[in-house]
């Protein structure tokens, strides 16, 4: 009785349902032209520090087909997202079960990445679905992170995320792409250091036409 005292307690210690932050999935918009590609985003929010992740996604395989993003593997792969430090990131699984309708993903940090916390995208998936599609749901599974120190955090999946379709609808946006992002802040950034020059090189002039002759 005692040694199962003991166990109970380590196993507590090591997995803990999560109450800081949640993990969900998002799309642009929920209504998808008939016959068009589309994505699907595994966000997370509000995390504490975790330095890797178990994730099982289950979608209608009758419905949807994931379109693989990393030919040179095997299997028919989920796109990374920018949460977890991608230049020091070990997969152990990414891939789907086109017959299940099952995405495993199961990720780690390696050293010398610093533990990634708060919020940022998990993963992106792109579907395409058969003309005679209607309506499909993607939902999670199972969602554990781990920390660098080997503590678990569970957390309770989430409503699934329900899609329908119809050629009435418009084609998905596009998700902006990583350089997409950096070329707008750079521009952001150069516009605000014009604005700043010229408002430092008016002042001067400004307060000198001010002083009595």
């Amino acid at each position: 009785m005692k040694y199962l005292m003991c166990i109970a307690t380590l196993l507590v210690s090591l997995s803990t349902f999560a109450e800081q932050g949640r993990i969900y999935l998002n799309t642009s918009d929920p209504h998808i032209k008939t016959g068009s590609e589309f994505y699907v985003d595994v966000m997370v929010e509000g995390l504490p520090e975790v330095y890797g992740v178990q994730l099982t996604l289950n979608y209608d395989a009758r419905s949807m087909t994931l379109i693989d993003q990393d030919t040179k593997a095997k299997g028919a792969q989920l796109e990374q997202g920018h949460f977890l430090d991608e230049d020091h990131l070990y997969t152990l699984r990414n891939l789907a079960d086109s017959q299940k309708g099952q995405i495993q993903y199961i990720v780690s940090q390696v050293a010398p990445a610093a533990s990634a916390v708060g919020s940022g995208r998990l993963a992106r998936l792109y579907f395409t679905a058969p003309d005679n599609t209607t309506n499909a749901k993607i939902s999670i599974q199972s969602a554990e992170f781990g920390t660098r120190s080997g503590e678990k955090y569970v957390y309770v999946p989430q409503p699934p995320l329900a899609l329908s379709f119809d050629t009435s609808y418009q084609v998905q946006d596009k998700p902006a792409s990583g350089n997409q992002i950096w070329a707008f802040g750079l521009t952001a950034v150069v516009l605000l250091m014009i604005l700043s020059g010229l408002l430092i090189h008016r002042r001067p002039a400004g307060s000198h036409a001010n002083q009595p002759a």
